[in-house]
């Protein structure tokens, strides 16, 4: 038994120590916004509730000015006057209300804006093995449920939290002053409302925790639907209803789960206004027996009243925004575990310095690697070299693993076993943004920005910006061609979810990542499938004189195409992750293996 509540104690202990923890990093948030905007918000909210009072005290004079007079013709005069402060101080009020709501606006939206770059910036520096997993998307849908506008709301439900509780003390303080035996029934009618806001928030947030893959499921059929790069195949195929009924299925289920929770919130408010509304049918049955019995006079019954109706109000307001205050708490903290989230590939604090000239180059050693999640290996024991000045070729089937040694070589993923040097340093030694500079790639799936040619060729090495190797990098690739035919040159945009657009071809694209490889001042150039949709007339001329647009820089080039391979210094095959033949062109052929093979296959459809 003693262990037991030990136990439970301990658990208790972790949860309050753990839900502090978050209500502090919460709080914190406000540290990010203008300290000059939380002065104004506290000094008007204060204003706030002054004129409140002073104008509930106002009415109470004059009704005991009322009751005290036999004429009031007599008193008219005086009766303005008092009207005319009382209009004076609510319209005062609401007019330091909205100028206490516009600096919380305000401060929202700047830690709002705060919060999603730091959100980005989390996102970007995650491991690209964090993208492999589907726990990676369901952080990220959480901490995008969160980011968006939540910390917005977070600033505004704590600003209001902090004046709701400070007008319901004020009121509280002001009541118990005339009729404290009253406090009881506003304690017992806020606590009432706060205990239901509470729980049905947290379970509401728990459903939608749990909830959060058929979400995305939804959106990712919506996103197939609204979006430029399904279009074709969706119209082709005729899928709008097919996608359209999981959509509506999905959401129907989620709707109603939902539902459910607010149907039980609605019936548990509704008790409890019922229960808040005899005890304030109390508080006035006590009220006029006080005033009957000569205990209180008619001022201090309508101020009770008065008190009492702002009180619930002032509850209300103040029970809500906490609600949503913790319902903030529940989806920032997956937000906060997101941010939580620590790169293992970044810069040491003394990392290796990077070689100053190149005799060596890159050099694979038994590198073995597996994605997460898997237990075949996409690289087992794979090692090769590629040395500067040298053109370097990689060749393998679908899955062979080709892919997955570019991300290796850029430091995108580690190793589990073998490693990757430069110049006979492991590359986990060296910078890795640094590293990286050293490298000029394409990937299969390359990017497509919807900016202009211009910025699309210098995204690759935004350090510098040279109109005249930029325009050597487009005339090498063929780039120049088609950037200087567009109707606004290098300066049109390449895409047309723009005013002013033009879509390229995809053997168009390439050329144009081919360039952005190019641009650089690196020491290497890596190519995945770099004229996949090219024509073999291009791409004959783009890699015709090869070695001297390399300009000294090592190349690994991969290729289906052997008419490109055949060209290489040295050839590299690729088979399910293994390294099984390397030489050059004429030593794979006379070898009469895999490579031999391939290249009799692809010659044959010319030859018949």
């Amino acid at each position: 038994m003693a262990n037991s509540l030990r136990r439970r104690a301990n658990t208790l202990k972790e949860k309050v120590t753990k839900s502090l923890s978050l209500w502090s990093e919460v709080f914190a948030l406000l540290r990010y916004s203008d300290p000059r905007l939380s002065v104004i918000v506290v000094i008007a909210t204060g204003a706030e509730i002054g004129l409140m009072l002073g104008a509930l005290f106002a009415v109470k004079a004059v009704i005991q000015v009322m009751a005290e007079t036999e004429s009031i013709s007599a008193i008219t005069g005086q009766i303005f006057a008092y009207a005319s402060a009382i209009m004076s101080l609510f319209l005062a009020g609401r007019v330091v209300q909205s100028v206490a709501n516009y600096h919380r606006v305000a401060q929202g939206y700047i830690v709002a804006d705060y919060v999603n770059q730091s959100l980005q910036d989390r996102a970007v520096k995650a491991d690209l093995s964090f993208y492999d997993s589907a726990l990676y998307f369901d952080s990220l849908e959480r901490a995008r449920q969160a980011g968006a506008q939540r910390p917005a709301m977070v600033i505004s439900n704590v600003l209001s939290v902090f004046r709701g509780g400070l007008m319901l003390i004020a009121l509280v303080v002001v009541l118990g002053s005339i009729e404290w035996r009253l406090l009881p029934i506003c304690f017992v009618a806020v606590v009432l409302v706060l205990l239901v806001q509470l729980r049905f928030t947290r379970l509401k947030f728990e459903r939608q925790k749990e909830l959060v893959q058929q979400e995305r499921q939804a959106g990712y059929a919506d996103w197939l639907m609204t979006t430029e790069p399904h279009a074709k195949e969706i119209r082709l195929w005729d899928l709008s209803n097919y996608l359209r009924g999981i959509f509506q299925r999905i959401r129907v289920m989620l709707r109603r789960e939902y539902l459910i929770i607010e149907r039980r919130k609605a019936i548990a408010e509704s008790s409890v206004a019922v229960v808040g509304t005899l005890l304030f049918v109390g508080a006035g049955g006590f009220l006029l027996y006080q005033v009957n019995t000569g205990q209180a006079d008619i001022s201090d019954l309508v101020i009770i009243i008065l008190l009492l109706q702002r009180s619930e109000i002032a509850g209300r307001d103040f029970t809500g925004s906490l609600s949503r205050l913790y319902d903030d708490q529940l989806f920032l903290n997956q937000l906060f575990k997101f941010m939580e989230i620590e790169p293992k590939i970044e810069s040491k604090v003394y990392s290796a310095p990077l070689p100053t000239t190149l005799n060596e180059g890159i050099q694979v050693e038994n590198v073995t690697f597996r994605y997460p999640g898997t237990d075949r290996p996409a690289l087992d024991g794979a090692s090769l070299q590629i040395r500067p000045n040298t053109f370097t070729a990689l060749i393998g089937g679908n899955g062979s693993g080709k892919t997955t040694l570019i991300k290796l070589l850029c430091r995108l993923y580690d190793p589990q076993e073998g490693r990757i040097t430069y110049e006979g340093t492991d590359i986990r030694e060296l910078d890795p943004v640094a590293y990286r500079r050293h490298l000029g790639v394409i990937f299969q799936d390359f990017v497509q920005f919807a900016y202009s040619g211009r910025e699309n060729l210098r995204i690759s090495d935004l350090t510098q910006e040279d109109e005249e190797r930029m325009l050597k990098a487009a005339k090498l690739t063929g780039a120049h061609e088609v950037l200087s035919s567009l109707p606004n040159g290098y300066d049109t945009i390449l895409s047309r979810i723009f005013d002013g657009g033009h879509e390229l071809s995809g053997g168009q694209w390439q050329k144009v990542a081919l360039a952005r490889a190019v641009y650089p001042h690196s020491k290497f150039i890596i190519l995945d499938e770099p004229t996949s949709a090219i024509d073999p007339n291009a791409e004959a001329e783009i890699f015709e004189g090869f070695r001297d647009k390399m300009e000294g820089r090592g190349a690994l080039v991969i290729s289906h195409r052997l008419s490109t391979i055949r060209q290489a210094d040295f050839t590299y095959v690729l088979e399910k992750g293994r390294i099984t033949e390397a030489g050059s062109h004429v030593h794979l052929i006379n070898n009469q293996a895999g490579y031999a093979k391939m290249f009799e296959k692809q010659g044959r459809g010319f030859r018949t």
